[in-house]
C-alpha cells in the first residue's frame, strides 16, 4: 500500500471530519480498512479506526452539543494535520505519534463525554477486526491487523452472522485480479 496511499486516506479523513461529514467518514474507514487487510497495512488499519471513531462521535448530538466538543475537535485536526505532515515528509514515528494524539484525544472525549462503559475506540478494533475477518484474513491476522484481543473477537463474531455464511470462493486468477484492481495496479 505505502505511504502515498496512507497520506491520501489521511487527507480524506481530515477534510470529512473537517467538513463534519459523517457518512463520509464511514465511508472512508470501511474503504481503509479493506485496503489495509488486502495490505496488512496496521498503520493503515489504525487511521480506519479513527476515521470510524470520529465518524461515530460525530454523529451524536449529546457529544456535538457539549461546550467541550469544538476544543477536543481542534487538538483532533491538529493532530491530524501533524501526522500529514509527518508522512510528507516520511516520518513513519512522527505520523504514528500523532495518530496516538488523535486516539488519546478520541479516549478521554468518549470517557469524559460518551454514555457507555466500553470505550469507542475498542468497540471500533472488534468491529473492523470482524470486517478483516469477513475479507478472509484469519482471526489471527484480524486481531493483529487492529490491536484487538482475540477471544473478544471471536466472541463477537459468534453473536454475528460471518461465521454463517457460505464462503464463496473465486479461483486464483479472479482473486488476483480483484487484489490487483483495489490496490490501482494496471494492467500491462
Amino acid at each position: 500500500m505505502g505511504e502515498k496511499a496512507l497520506f491520501s486516506f489521511l487527507k480524506k479523513v481530515t477534510l470529512a471530519f473537517e467538513k463534519q461529514d459523517i457518512f463520509g467518514l464511514k465511508e472512508i474507514a470501511n474503504q481503509a480498512i479493506e485496503n489495509a487487510s488486502l495490505a496488512n497495512d496496521k498503520r493503515l488499519a489504525n487511521l480506519a479506526l479513527v476515521a470510524y471513531c470520529l465518524h461515530k462521535m460525530s454523529s451524536k448530538q449529546h457529544i456535538v452539543r457539549d461546550g467541550r466538543w469544538p476544543e477536543i475537535k481542534h487538538d483532533i485536526l491538529f493532530d491530524l494535520k501533524k501526522a500529514a505532515k509527518s508522512l510528507e515528509d516520511t516520518d513513519l514515528e512522527g505520523f504514528d505519534h500523532w495518530i496516538g494524539g488523535v486516539i488519546g484525544s478520541v479516549k478521554q472525549a468518549d470517557e469524559k463525554i460518551g454514555n457507555y462503559v466500553q470505550n469507542l475506540f475498542e468497540k471500533a478494533k472488534i468491529k473492523y477486526a470482524s470486517t478483516a475477518y469477513s475479507m478472509g484474513l484469519s482471526l489471527g491476522q484480524s486481531a493483529a491487523l487492529t490491536g484487538t484481543d482475540k477471544k473478544d473477537l471471536l466472541r463477537y463474531i459468534g453473536v454475528t452472522r460471518l461465521a454463517d455464511r457460505e464462503a464463496v470462493t473465486l479461483d486464483i486468477g479472479k482473486r488476483l485480479r480483484s487484489l490487483k484492481r483495489k490496490m490501482g495496479v494496471k494492467k500491462k
